[in-house]
């Protein structure tokens, strides 16, 4: 814990270099102290040396008389801790010593001083000893001074002891005081060093809780900035380094939600796959395209739904995959799908998409224009077939009979009659398409349909049919082109008129609801199967084709009542029950005094056909 701790590594760096100081110390001053101890001794001995006058002319026992006479000098050389001693410097023999121990033991005295360094220095041929080495000895470790002194009886050594015992006392009580000084110190540096280091690692800590959350997603980290140090501007720095991020990632993260969006609210397909196979990214539209299951969300089983014999490997070994494309079906849908790789920074390829644009509506919309021109050039044929054939029979004599004539006459305006009324619907649907101009005004829906019923009278009484109108509402008003209406109006009673049966009943209720006027047509005719209930507005869509051809029928009159209705604003709706009868439903927007002309907000609900309905 300590350890990983930059606190507590502080505190024990601080609390190191203070003991470790506090040892240099100890050695440094224990060395001084010895040090000062020695120079002393040899300083007296010098000293009291120079004052004693001693020279070559005077004899051992002067020299040793001289020595002794001055009890000042003697006790500055003599002591519980030194001594001299005078040894004859040819024969070696000790010839008088002050030292306790040297009464004690003379053999072992003599041993112990001869392992003197110095003393062996003045022995073979220096003056004099005076080096600061330590001898070790049974008696007491020792330091001494040694010199040769010549003499008038002879050469002689002036051997001078300090004993250690009284420094060593004195440094053990200073190593003692430096041991509770060290003590002492190292307490108050933990303390110190405890409060330095919290000074110094508290903004550290504070930056790194701050960079936590950040990483949490909590970019509103702001540090209070209390210096103008090195910890000071790493707080502005990362205050600074906070905003930016806070701000780059937010814009990154926008442009993410805008290329996700835009991916998931794409109509085509888009698959994303790594250099392994595996889904990487697929937008809602593919989503909905494949069912699949865990097995399935690789490029293979993909590949495998789609019907194609790709290979990833292959794919991404290609160096162009723009002439790739092929056209698959899914779901009665139908697809293109194109490849492309992606790579990373270092353009590393890092998988492959594949895109699946549905171009279904253009199909259907291909279709229906191939399927158009069929049927326009059918419905064409058929009309300028019998036109040319009675013509070529009249042409070949066939005129001279009047009766025939006349009758082959009919068939051909007959024929041109309904091919003019064909082209005259083309021309309309047309308008509609290219977008028609309406000359609006505010009309009576009772009174218009009762005036196109008027008018279709006569057709519904050749076949014995009976007309029942009922009105629910006489204010069923509405803004409208009344030539368009009237149009709606006669394309939906004339189908009713036309396949109902003789002595069928034709039903018209007009009435309103809160938001529209309608109009119900319903008849007691052949009926439509279900199957192409949907289908019936359709342009040129026949139930039953060649009888509704025999009935002069284009097959656009229902076309063009549902684009009347929807440019009003309206819409229009069938229901049928094959040998029964038909209900044909119009919703159009009210227009009331109180009400603005808005059909933006329609909704057109089943509840305008009755539960009893047929």
């Amino acid at each position: 814990m300590f350890s990983k701790s930059l606190q507590w590594r502080l505190v024990i760096i601080i609390v190191t270099i203070t003991f470790v100081l506090m040892s240099v110390i100890w050695v440094f001053l224990n060395y001084k102290v010895e040090d000062i101890f020695y120079y002393e001794f040899k300083t007296t001995i010098l000293n009291n040396y120079s004052i004693l006058g001693i020279n070559e002319s005077m004899s051992e026992t002067e020299l040793e008389w001289r020595l002794m006479d001055d009890p000042n000098i003697l006790s500055q050389l003599t002591g519980f801790d030194k001594s001299y001693t005078i040894i004859n410097g040819s024969t070696l023999e000790i010839i008088y010593s002050s030292d306790v121990l040297y009464e004690e033991n003379k053999v072992n005295f003599r041993n112990e001083i001869f392992k003197s360094q110095n003393l062996i220095n003045v022995i073979n041929g220096a003056m004099t000893g005076e080096e600061k080495y330590l001898t070790k000895s049974s008696d007491g470790d020792f330091y001494d001074y040694v010199k040769r002194q010549p003499l008038a009886d002879g050469d002689y050594i002036l051997f001078f002891k300090y004993n250690r015992t009284r420094a060593l006392s004195i440094i053990k009580e200073f190593n003692h005081i430096i041991l509770t000084g060290t003590i002492i110190a190292v307490v108050f540096t933990i303390v110190i060093g405890f409060l330095l280091a919290k000074t110094i690692t508290k903004p550290i800590v504070d930056i790194m809780h701050k960079a936590e959350n950040i990483t949490s997603g909590d970019f509103g980290q702001v540090l209070e900035v209390k210096s103008d140090d090195e910890i000071g501007k790493l707080t502005k720095t990362f205050n600074y380094m906070s905003s930016q991020l806070k701000r780059m990632l937010a814009e990154i993260s926008s442009e993410k939600n805008k290329f996700e969006r835009i991916l998931n609210f794409m109509t085509d397909g888009i698959l994303a796959f790594n250099t392994e196979g595996q889904i990487i990214h697929i937008n809602t539209a593919a989503r909905s395209l494949f069912d699949l299951n865990e097995g399935d969300q690789t490029f293979a089983g993909i590949m495998e739904k789609l019907g194609l014999r790709y290979t990833l490997q292959d794919l991404l070994s290609r160096k162009n995959l723009a002439g790739i494309s092929d056209n698959v079906e899914i779901k009665n849908r139908f697809f293109k799908i194109y490849f492309a790789t992606f790579s990373d920074n270092d353009n590393v390829i890092s998988g492959i998409i594949a895109v699946l644009q549905d171009y279904t509506e253009e199909k259907k919309l291909d279709n229906m224009r191939k399927e158009f021109v069929a049927n326009v050039s059918h419905e064409l044929k058929t009309p300028l077939t019998s036109i040319k054939s009675y013509t070529e029979t009249l042409l070949d004599g066939a005129f001279e009979d009047a009766v025939i004539t006349r009758n082959f006459l009919k068939v051909i305006y007959a024929e041109s009659d309904r091919m003019d009324r064909l082209v005259k619907d083309l021309l309309l649907l047309s308008k509609h398409d290219s977008g028609i101009r309406l000359n609006l005004k505010r009309l009576s829906l009772p009174v218009l349909t009762k005036s196109v019923i008027e008018r279709m009278r006569i057709s519904a009484e050749e076949k014995k049919q009976s007309f029942n109108i009922i009105i629910e509402d006489e204010d069923a008003c509405i803004l409208g082109d009344r030539d368009r209406l009237e149009q709606l109006l006669f394309n939906i009673i004339g189908n009713a008129i036309k396949y109902t049966p003789e002595e069928g009943s034709i039903t018209i209720i007009v009435g309103t609801d809160d938001k529209n006027a309608y109009a119900r047509v319903i008849d007691t005719g052949i009926g439509i199967p279900e199957k192409d209930i949907d289908r019936i507005f359709e342009r040129f869509y026949r139930v039953d084709k060649a009888r509704s051809r025999q009935m002069g029928g284009t097959g656009l009159g229902l076309s063009i009542a549902q684009e009347i209705a929807k440019t009003h604003g309206g819409s229009i709706h069938a229901k049928s029950e094959l040998n029964k009868g038909t209900e044909i439903l119009v919703l159009l927007p009210r227009n009331r005094d109180d009400q603005e002309d808005d059909y933006s907000d329609l909704q057109y609900e089943d509840e305008y056909f009755p539960d009893n309905f047929l």
